[in-house]
């Protein structure tokens, strides 16, 4: 059988079993078994570039650095650092809605996953909220939309995976993620400022108490340390990714034991087996979406996609547009995960030609595919803070879609002020 009729084949399969609702890796699986089924190829070889594909230790921050967030959560950090938070900005309009922002940004520093976010933050802020006068749809909807500075602001767990995918430094995406992270938090705290205009709350501003402030930094000092240990030693070059993922994690579980005496070693194990869980699920999905990878390759599928957009002659308006409107499309439907997965080994080399950093690159697809996790259909962080606000899921969507504008608006700014991404990671 011909190369591209067979490779259409797959696709369709592949296509077909997503629409139908098939997890991901298994989708995979089948089109990939297609492939070599069809062209005749040794099933050994699926299982050889699936263990070629998770064995670099960058993949070994992973599980570090969710450890690190579910053991913050077991410890009481995360209320501490909501206290700070609140303590800091009870001034303003809207100044749970604004906690809820800023606290997101502080856990982003230690979790680097949007659903730890929403959930571990959520349990807090979206109770407190009502019971100041929020609606709990907009309440949830903010908690949902800040979920994504997450894996925006370093560490973030999918910037290890497209590292891991293009060969682009880890340490460079990190550092590359800061600016967009700080300018999605305060995008969203303008929106939110004018929008809790004329909502009944009772914390519409208020004085500013200085002995309260330095009082709630003093009890969050310690967990706020967390995000300076990583980025520092990072910047710095004295610990790879890796290494601050492994301090982080033992700097979390030292202060849940012996600081705050708040966990056991009961639960930590617990912590642990939650976070290895979630590790074995993504690390199944990168070992066989790198062999659907090796086929896309293979076929030359992203020469065919390059030629397409014009070649080396591509504009950078056109590629970048082109992109973004594919994985907005793609992230209403697909994991962030498995869609970097299957389409940057695609988008990647077109977007190189087109000029594209491949920090830049990895930050515009990394938000562009984050913003799914917002958007209806599947929207994971809908239903989890849905579920939370005890509402339905419908009521998060209309407080969470106008939210998306100020995120628009800074994936512009990434697309078109390169050095938002570059200039952090060009000091190194």
């Amino acid at each position: 059988m011909e190369a591209v009729p067979s490779t259409a084949l797959v696709l369709a399969t592949l296509v077909v079993l997503i629409l139908l609702r098939m997890p991901v890796i298994f989708a995979i699986g089948a089109a990939v078994c297609l492939y070599f089924a069809t062209e005749g190829l040794p099933p050994a070889n699926i299982g050889v570039r699936m263990t070629a594909a998770i064995d670099a230790s960058v993949l070994i921050a992973i599980p570090l650095y969710l450890m690190a967030g579910e053991f913050m959560n077991q410890s009481g950090a995360t209320s501490r650092l909501v206290r700070a938070a609140e303590a800091c900005l009870t001034w303003m309009r809207g100044g749970l809605a604004q906690t809820n922002i800023l606290s997101s940004l502080v856990f982003a520093g230690m979790s680097g996953s949007a659903l730890a976010d929403s959930a571990g933050i959520g349990k807090i802020m979206i109770p407190a909220m009502k019971a100041r006068g929020y609606d709990a749809g907009f309440a949830a909807g903010v908690t949902a939309a800040s979920s994504i500075i997450g894996p925006v602001f370093p560490p973030s767990i999918p910037m290890i995976v497209f590292g891991s995918i293009t060969g682009t430094s880890v340490g460079a995406l990190f550092l590359g993620g800061v600016l967009p992270g700080l300018g999605i938090t305060i995008a969203l705290m303008i929106w939110v400022w004018f929008a809790t205009r004329g909502m009944p709350l009772s914390d519409q501003g208020g004085g500013v108490s200085a002995s309260a402030i330095l009082r709630a930094l003093g009890e969050a000092a310690l967990p706020l340390a967390t995000p300076a240990i990583i980025l520092s030693g990072i910047f710095w070059g004295y610990v790879t990714p890796t290494e601050a993922g492994a301090i982080a994690a033992c700097y979390s579980a030292a202060l849940g034991l012996f600081v705050y005496r708040s966990v056991t070693l009961a639960d930590l194990f617990a912590g642990t087996g939650r976070a290895m869980l979630l590790t074995a699920a993504v690390m199944g999905l990168l070992a066989i979406a790198a062999v659907l990878g090796w086929i896309i390759t293979l076929e030359g599928i992203a020469r065919q996609v390059s030629a397409l957009l014009g070649g080396r002659d591509a504009s950078y308006l056109v590629v970048v547009l082109v992109i973004v409107a594919a994985l907005l499309v793609i992230g209403m439907f697909m994991d962030t995960t498995a869609a970097m997965l299957v389409f940057v080994p695609v988008f990647a080399p077109v977007a190189q030609e087109a000029g594209l950093a491949p920090v830049q690159f990895g930050i515009l697809v990394i938000l562009t595919l984050l913003i799914g996790l917002i958007t209806p259909p599947v929207g994971f962080c809908l239903f989890v803070t849905a579920a939370i606000a005890e509402i339905p899921v419908r009521r998060v969507i209309r407080a969470a879609l106008p939210l998306i504008i100020p995120i628009l608006i800074v994936l512009t700014a990434i697309a078109a002020i390169p050095a938002m991404t570059l200039w952090l990671p060009g000091l190194m």
